[in-house]
């Protein structure tokens, strides 16, 4: 056999394995998926409790998701902290009112690196894990 047949059959092997990890991928769906509970709530008042599915890494990409999905109404800013949340709702979008001193809070009592850290990281840095579930939470602080 020939050198130029032998480059040949080896791309196209290479095309087919390609090919044929495609259709695995798209065939089989996406195995870091996670099913993550959030929660919103204005003050005492239950807006959003929902269970989702979701294949993102961070907590800022499922929200982001959400929101692309128009589960939830989003905006938030990039701050040197990261991403910091101003307003979240479903059917109404509930801001932050720095005047009034109430603010976008977020937790969570199972999340491994919130425990580890004693606080939740910023949404977009925070790595989130099946079974997680997120309680967001517009309140006054004094």
């Amino acid at each position: 056999m020939s050198k130029t047949k032998k480059i040949i059959i080896a791309a196209s092997f290479l095309i087919l394995l390609f090919i044929g990890y495609g259709i695995y991928k798209i065939t089989l769906g996406d195995h870091d998926s996670k099913v993550i509970q959030i929660t919103i709530k204005n003050e005492d008042t239950l807006v959003y409790d929902q269970q989702v599915d979701t294949s993102a890494a961070t907590l800022g990409e499922l929200l982001e998701e959400l929101k692309e999905k128009k589960e939830i109404l989003l905006e938030s800013e990039q701050s040197t902290y990261g991403m910091y949340i101003t307003g979240m709702g479903v059917d109404e979008l509930y801001r932050q009112d720095e005047a009034g001193g109430k603010y976008w809070t977020y937790d969570s009592e199972n999340n491994a690196q919130c425990i580890k850290n004693s606080f939740c990281d910023a949404a977009d840095v925070l790595v989130i894990e099946d079974g997680d579930h997120f309680t967001f939470t517009l309140k006054a602080y004094e």
